[in-house]
């Protein structure tokens, strides 16, 4: 079976967590009212708030928090952001040892989980109250952030996944830039030919064959979701033929290799195009800006286009997506004052203006309408590629099952041991398939 130290740890963790939301305390449950009127009655009420991201986001979103705590001077908010890796991890430790910060930077791959384990504030009453505006929300992105028809999670903005590459280098190389019909064939030329062009040490894209949510495109082109009724879908010969790309990819060149691979981070800052050794990377659409801002070669412009075609593909792959979401602890003393901070997070304009479209496009309308205008060219190039994407694309598919933080991870894993040659692409992968249908099972 394959299954790692961490994969276990993952597991247990989702027991304990289990075990802690069946223990009694409903959603939205708090510390006695006696305890909160007495803090609120101090006008001290002090809220944690937890998100992940780059320096980029983190300084964006303390501005953001000061301008609240400005404008209402009993509420005070203490961050506590990281990088993405062991987000969830902590996240999950802290749920389980109930407590979990006050308001919640949440991801779509995990909302129905957090959610169904009672980990989350069932933001309902307030946006029925108006308390949480969301009256000028898409409401696609409403339905999203929904599970089992109570609203657990307001979207921060809209975003598509996409090829970040770099412009100005593929011009110096006579390279034209990728178009919206490119295919994976096409993908997989323009990294050889890059490589080649540049010699040793440089790639032509990051390898990616271990991002889950980019191979969920890979096989949403075949006509399907990556997971339904609970199981994975996606077969052997599927996953192959994925492997076998990234594989002959890495023996030309194309993509970084596996030592490369294993590391780098998911840091924006420390991606091969962020310094200087590759031309593409794999990425979802509000991190363009920050990619530009972190690039080593601070005269080269940066473009994103969509996730490369399949040649026979029964449905476009590529998606809308809620970049992330923003979401409330069940067991916060303080229910109403975190759905008050929610929605001066996505409805103040001076607050979305700081923001920006950092995380993705603003998912109110009328902040978009009127933010549109103002943005300097990187941060336009993001609504243009939304633009595209929303004409080329099909339905999101719902929320990951319960389980799949383990199976993201097994995947990850899956595809360092192929790449190291820790077996044969065909025992990793069935070793694989079994275990995320075993896991996912003993999830439900």
């Amino acid at each position: 079976m394959l299954i790692t130290k961490k994969w276990v740890t993952l597991f247990c963790m989702s027991l304990l967590l289990l075990a802690t939301a069946c223990s009694g305390a409903s959603s939205g449950s708090t510390a006695s009212s006696g305890e909160e009127s007495k803090e609120a009655a101090s006008g001290n009420i002090q809220l944690r708030m937890t998100w992940w991201g780059s320096q980029t986001r983190h300084d964006l979103t303390t501005k953001v928090i000061k301008l609240f705590e400005e404008k209402h001077p009993g509420i005070t908010i203490k961050p506590e952001y990281s990088g993405w890796d062991g987000y969830f991890d902590k996240l999950t430790t802290q749920v389980a040892g109930s407590n979990a910060p006050d308001i919640v930077q949440m991801d779509y791959a995990f909302l129905t989980d957090f959610a169904r384990r009672g980990a989350l504030l069932d933001l309902t009453p307030y946006s029925e109250s108006k308390e949480l505006r969301t009256d000028d929300h898409d409401a696609s992105m409403l339905k999203a952030g929904s599970i089992d028809d109570k609203l657990y999670a307001i979207t921060l903005g809209v975003n598509a996944p996409g090829v970040i590459y770099d412009a100005t280098l593929l011009k110096e190389l006579g390279i034209e830039e990728p178009q919206e019909s490119w295919t994976w064939k096409d993908f997989s030329d323009i990294a050889a030919q890059i490589a080649a062009a540049k010699g040793e040490g440089f790639y032509g894209s990051a390898d990616i064959s271990g991002a889950t949510n980019m191979f969920e495109v890979f096989i949403r082109q075949t006509g399907k979701s990556l997971f339904d009724s609970g199981t994975i879908t996606a077969t052997s010969e599927e996953m192959q033929q994925w492997f076998d790309m990234w594989g002959a990819l890495r023996a030309n060149g194309g993509v970084t290799s596996a030592e490369v691979t294993a590391s780098t981070t998911n840091a924006l800052e420390t991606r091969p195009i962020s310094l200087g050794t590759a031309a593409m990377d794999f990425a979802w659409s509000n991190q363009l800006l920050t990619f530009q801002q972190v690039n080593k070669n601070q005269d080269h412009k940066l473009g994103i286009q969509v996730i490369p075609h399949a040649v026979d593909e029964k449905q476009i792959g590529e998606y809308l997506k809620p970049s992330q979401f923003i979401s409330g602890y069940a067991k916060t003393k303080h229910p109403k004052e975190v759905a008050m901070f929610i929605d001066f997070m996505v409805n103040d304009p001076e607050a979305t203006a700081i923001l920006g479209s950092e995380r993705g496009v603003p998912v109110n309308s009328s902040i978009r309408e009127q933010l549109q205008p103002t943005l300097p060219e990187p941060e336009q190039a993001i609504f243009q590629f939304i633009d595209v994407v929303s004409k080329n694309s099909s339905e999101i598919d719902p929320p990951y099952p319960q389980g799949f933080s383990e199976v993201d991870t097994s995947f990850k894993s899956a595809s360092e041991q192929i790449a190291f040659g820790q077996g044969s692409t065909s025992d990793v992968i069935a070793q694989f398939i079994e275990g995320a249908k075993a896991t996912l099972a003993a999830s439900q």
